[in-house]
């Protein structure tokens, strides 16, 4: 029998890191899973960031031309204060050392936040650009399971027994304020076009509602599994 664990798996590998509850009590929150400690947070813009042309040009000159996007997650202190940076996907080491450097010295203080609050500086490789994603969030992106979605599942467990391989694909994406997907990549691929195709196929027909930061609906970064 094919095991295509979907139902379950949607709900439970899409990256939540938030769980605190949803705020009844004011409608931007309902029905959604928010950390009610977070709602004076305000995601920074690239002018409050620091010179993005500074950062673009660091980023493009560093970026791997084979990777999706190469980006940098910040970690910020309580204070403010730039505290960590983790670059990603860099076409070299010293081009991933370039890129740290220059943000640590680039990057002003952005003002009181939560401990460790995060942002993702990213360049998508595929435009030639650069943008700021969302990591903290007061709510997390939520997904839907669609009509659709089960009709495809079911279709999955009856015509494709190559399915039951044991393997997972991971999907990356930009998930926008609207709730629109506005790039999508394999991060992660079960090395079976077949299999890859399909979870493709489930992807694009998933919902999703967008991450909000404070009050916001905001652009994020976001990981999507499927066990096959």
């Amino acid at each position: 029998m094919s095991k295509v664990w979907l139902l379950a798996a949607l709900a439970a590998h899409f990256t939540f890191r938030t769980t605190l509850g949803a705020q009844g009590g004011d409608s931007l929150y309902a029905g959604r899973h928010c950390d009610k400690r977070l709602t004076e947070l305000r995601l920074p813009s690239l002018f409050d960031l620091g010179d993005s042309a500074r950062l673009d040009a660091v980023l493009s000159r560093g970026a791997d031309p084979q990777a999706p996007m190469t980006w940098a997650e910040l970690h910020f202190g309580k204070d403010g204060l730039l505290r960590g940076v983790d670059v990603r996907d860099a076409r070299s080491s010293s081009a991933r050392s370039e890129i740290g450097d220059t943000i640590r010295a680039a990057v002003r203080p952005i003002g009181k936040h939560p401990r460790d609050f995060k942002i993702n500086l990213v360049r998508v490789n595929t435009r030639g650009q650069i943008r700021l994603l969302a990591e903290t969030a007061t709510c997390e992106p939520q997904q839907h399971v669609t009509p659709e979605v089960t009709a495809l599942i079911r279709q999955i467990h009856r015509d494709a027994p190559e399915t039951n391989v044991h393997r997972d694909a991971v999907v990356q994406f930009i998930l926008e304020p609207d709730g629109s997907v506005s790039d999508a990549w394999f991060e992660v691929s079960t090395g079976l076009p077949r299999v890859d195709s399909l979870a493709m196929q489930l992807f694009h027909a998933m919902r999703f509602d967008p991450g909000i930061v404070g009050r916001t609906a905001v652009a994020a970064l976001v990981r999507q599994r499927f066990k096959f």
